[in-house]
């Protein structure tokens, strides 16, 4: 009995023409590339006994593996939405994207990396040196995004967090404030430190303050927004011998719980104090009021990343760092 698959199968697998399978395993022009990429995984998958054309090689140049952090692979508002974004734009290059969740703390390399599998590999989330040195053993092109070792030499794309707390900050000195706090774990993650910092200079250059004078909340923050515990955040704010005519947020998760806080102790926003935050999640023109928010586009994100991936892959080009300036979004909570 003759087991050999043959390309009517493959066809009648696909529901295609043996013509179109014919085209695509003899790299032919005549199919479309998505097309093209479902035949080759097709041949792969059903053994089919390839000479003159190496479908496995063929299908890893047209593969692509998005590393998303396991404790962001909920996160609609953000990381996902990004891979949503990175599949559209990769689609129209001709690439197929592989999703693999891993551990911050607990990294190994994925099955379909050690084997070889894929052309290149975007990270969302957090990354470590020990991280790179790993996947690097089997892969040379990795772009990461907004996240990266700052002593490696590795391509990355993220938000000029540090142009963003700036730019937050004059934003509300130009609408006639100065005294402007500040509410985030800045310790918890480098893109808030970096906001942080943003806003600190910013509050230098324009009024000089003195350390003690600076209204900040930075500790205990990120564990009560991710239980969305406004209280302690509300009862931290008592504390404060005075309240500032605005706070700058980390991003905008903090800045619905401030909200929150803030409201619990009488305040109104925006008439009493301003609030802004930071991603421009959808979250922001739900809440009551809307909350105004800094912003990169994510959709332009995720085109920066797979055109950056492609050329890195193709062309002979050196590690890039590309950083992408975020935009004010006005709304109900700063006017």
């Amino acid at each position: 009995m003759n087991n050999k698959v043959t390309m009517k199968d493959i066809a009648d697998k696909l529901h295609i023409s043996i013509n179109a399978v014919s085209l695509a395993l003899n790299d032919k022009e005549g199919v479309s590339q998505n097309l093209r990429i479902q035949i080759l995984e097709a041949a792969v998958e059903m053994n089919y006994p390839l000479k003159k054309l190496n479908s496995k090689i063929t299908l890893k140049n047209k593969t692509i593996t998005v590393m998303i952090e396991e404790k962001k692979k909920n996160d609609t508002y953000y990381y996902l939405d990004i891979l949503s974004h990175i599949e559209k734009e990769a689609s129209l290059f001709g690439y197929r994207i592989l999703i693999e969740y891993y551990h911050y703390h607990n990294f190994s390399v994925p099955k379909c990396i050690q084997d070889y599998h894929v052309a290149g590999v975007i990270i969302l989330g957090k990354v470590n040196d020990e991280m790179i040195y790993s996947l690097r053993l089997y892969i040379e092109y990795i772009l990461c995004v907004n996240h990266s070792v700052p002593y490696m030499n590795i391509d990355n794309i993220s938000t000029n967090d540090f142009l963003g707390g700036y730019l937050a900050c004059e934003y509300l000195i130009k609408k006639g404030y100065k005294s402007i706090g500040f509410i985030g774990e800045i310790e918890s993650s480098k893109n808030f430190k970096k906001r942080y910092q943003g806003y600190r200079q910013c509050m230098i250059n324009y009024f000089h303050p003195k350390k003690s004078e600076f209204i900040t909340l930075t500790k205990g923050i990120e564990k009560a927004v991710l239980k969305n515990d406004y209280r302690y955040i509300q009862k931290m704010l008592l504390t404060y011998w005075r309240m500032p005519e605005a706070f700058i947020c980390v991003n905008d998760r903090n800045a619905t719980t401030v909200i929150k806080a803030l409201q619990y102790n009488g305040y109104k926003i925006p008439q009493d104090i301003k609030v802004i935050g930071f991603d421009n999640m959808e979250l922001s023109s739900k809440i009551k009021p809307t909350l105004s928010s800094l912003e990169v586009s994510r959709q332009i994100i995720a085109k920066k990343a797979v055109r950056r991936m492609h050329e890195i892959i193709h062309d002979y080009t050196v590690p890039e760092t590309i950083q992408l300036s975020p935009q004010i979004i006005e709304r109900e909570s700063t006017q």
